[in-house]
């Protein structure tokens, strides 16, 4: 890691790159399918990359173990920028509390970059919730009253929506139980065949449901209401201002990444998220674009795994693995 004078520094001094990196051709790893949110994201980003000596970023999957091999190929790598991961915060800042093998320290073993956007959670039901709950108030009344029904879709146990729901469960009174699928997207389309009563998913996977109609959006976890749905309620707003939360896709490098060469990434990934056809890309998609100095990633790491750690805690929930 390193502190704000030399980041500052080395941005003056973007020039002085080793010839070495500057002729690599960089990878960036994905832990994951391709197909879903983070691969999606990485492409855009190495598509939209502009390096002075022109050289070209590929996206190599390593998927396996929910994210966690991408993690340990990219902590294992050569300290030179040519190998860089791409990777959803609950890699990094819940499956550390849950794994009792995670294979890596992310704080320790990993270099931010900035962040690339971000996306809140939502709480959706589907036909098995009558039409009258409205609300997430009217949802844990129902919940406490059909307790054959109170279930939850969710991406994986061990996830953010898991401890979400948890927590959710907690703060209304109520049994709300996990049912974990094999990623979100199965989770939506068994709420909206009516074989489990609600799912939470980050709102990119129920976005254009919801506007067809086929779910109902109960509150989302952002800050502020959605532009894309102006009706639905905040967590805050829906009397539960613990739920506050959103998932952030991070740009990484292996610690030890020289200063010059960090920040040199980080402004051709600034600029690259503010150009307008990945914005729009993100915004189709329902993520929202949000890139932050070295510096803040880091601080936002920590702040995360520090605020679920508690959380998993209380649950008891650990995967020996």
């Amino acid at each position: 890691m390193f502190d704000r004078r030399s980041f500052l520094a080395s941005l003056a001094a973007l020039g002085s790159i080793s010839p070495a990196w500057a002729q690599s051709v960089r990878r960036i790893i994905v832990g994951l399918p391709p197909g879903g949110a983070t691969d999606a994201i990485a492409r855009q980003v190495a598509s939209n990359m502009r390096l002075p000596d022109g050289s070209s970023t590929i996206v190599e999957n390593r998927a396996g173990a929910g994210g966690r091999i991408g993690v340990v190929a990219v902590k294992s790598a050569p300290a030179d920028g040519a190998t860089l991961l791409v990777s959803p915060a609950s890699v990094l800042t819940i499956f550390p509390h849950v794994y009792t093998k995670v294979g890596y320290d992310p704080v320790r073993d990993l270099q931010p970059i900035t962040t690339l956007c971000e996306v809140p959670y939502s709480i959706s039901v589907g036909p098995v919730v009558p039409a009258s709950v409205r609300t997430l108030k009217d949802f844990a009344a129902w919940g406490r009253s059909n307790k054959d029904k109170s279930f939850f879709g969710c991406p994986g146990e061990g996830t953010t929506p898991h401890f979400v729901g948890w927590m959710f469960g907690r703060a209304a009174g109520f049994d709300y139980r996990q049912v974990a699928y094999k990623g979100g997207g199965p989770a939506v389309l068994d709420v909206i065949g009516g074989q489990i009563a609600s799912s939470i998913n980050v709102i990119s996977e129920v976005l254009q449901h919801a506007k067809a109609g086929k779910v109902r959006v109960l509150a989302v976890s952002s800050a502020q209401r959605l532009p894309q749905l102006p009706d639905v309620p905040t967590m805050t707003e829906a009397g539960f201002p613990t739920l506050e939360a959103a998932e952030w896709f991070g740009l990484f490098a292996p610690a030890g990444t020289p200063a010059s060469v960090v920040a040199q990434l980080h402004q051709s990934v600034v600029e690259a998220i503010a150009r307008p056809e990945l914005g729009k890309f993100l915004a189709d998609a329902g993520l929202f674009p949000k890139t932050t100095s070295p510096e803040g990633l880091a601080a936002l790491l920590r702040n995360d795994l520090d605020r679920w750690g508690p959380v998993a805690k209380s649950t008891g929930f650990r995967i020996d693995e």
